[in-house]
């Protein structure tokens, strides 16, 4: 078999090129050229599916927040549910409340109006009663005078003594009264240094007679009108005033119409029979005085 020999390796040869050579190559082999741009991210790159860490931790406070706020207004809202819920209950019990004083409203305003009813009709008859109680005194009084303005007799008198002093006034005034004709004689409380006996004489007849002739003497005798010298009574001189015994009712108002008579000048104001009565003047008509507010409603009208 015949020796086979290797060729030896090619070793590096450096050589040169000419300048044609070169401008061959040159234009065989263009040189690159190098460009600067921006590489633009495509839409729906992996960047946008998978947001950054801070996006991610931003999102999930904003998440925790909102999760506390609705929590929060839930909570709230069932606050509100649960207080609507009392209030109505409230509400329920307030109208039963309303509904039951309503009810005692009504029932007591029933009441106060029967009650007065009641009182008018209480009213009225306590007035009947009195008018009937007044009717009786006076027909008690009936055939009763009064002496007024005496001297105050200090010490006690008897019936006796009494009795003398209202028949030593008849005798003065010209009326004939002897000691059967008087039935009761007493003394009114004293006031001041005054007193007033009361007579009562056996008919009512004999009292307008008395009266009468009281009267008719002081109309005779304007100067020496009937005073304490025609009975006998010692001290001071006073005038003695005769006139039929009232009640005590018909006493206050003949106090009153006296003075409603001097204030709005009534001419006339006197008794007659335990009734009073006040006249304007001689034409006019009497007016039969009944009670106070009588007297006022004439004042307020004059």
């Amino acid at each position: 078999m015949p020796k086979v020999i290797r060729s030896p390796p090619v070793s590096e040869i450096q050589h040169t090129m000419s300048d044609s050579d070169v401008a061959s190559i040159k234009k065989d082999n263009p040189a690159p050229v190098f460009q600067m741009h921006r590489s633009k991210r495509r839409r729906g790159s992996p960047e946008d599916k998978y947001p950054s860490d801070d996006i991610k931790n931003m999102m999930s406070e904003w998440k925790e927040s909102q999760n506390t706020i609705l929590n929060k207004l839930v909570a709230d809202v069932a606050v509100i549910k649960l207080q609507n819920s009392e209030i109505k209950e409230s509400n329920k019990d307030i109208e039963k409340s309303l509904e039951f004083i309503s009810y005692q409203y009504e029932d007591m305003r029933k009441k106060v109006e029967l009650l007065e009813n009641e009182r008018k009709c209480h009213i009225t008859q306590i007035a009947v009663l009195e008018n009937k109680v007044e009717e009786m005194q006076r027909t008690l009084k009936s055939s009763s005078i009064e002496i007024r303005n005496l001297p105050i007799l200090k010490m006690k008198k008897t019936k006796e003594e009494l009795c003398n002093i209202v028949q030593n006034t008849c005798r003065a005034i010209n009326a004939g009264v002897s000691n059967k004709d008087i039935k009761d004689v007493v003394v009114l409380n004293e006031r001041g240094d005054k007193s007033t006996i009361v007579a009562e004489f056996t008919t009512s007849v004999l009292k307008y007679d008395v009266i009468r002739s009281a009267k008719e003497y002081n109309k005779k005798n304007p100067s020496n009108r009937l005073n304490t010298t025609h009975i006998g009574l010692d001290g001071q001189i006073s005038a003695i005033y005769i006139s039929e015994s009232l009640t005590r009712k018909a006493r206050r108002l003949f106090y009153l119409a006296r003075d409603v008579a001097k204030s709005e000048n009534y001419k006339y104001c006197w008794s007659n029979n335990g009734k009073i009565y006040l006249r304007k003047s001689e034409d006019s008509r009497h007016i039969e005085i009944k009670d106070e507010t009588q007297l006022t409603e004439l004042k307020s009208v004059l």
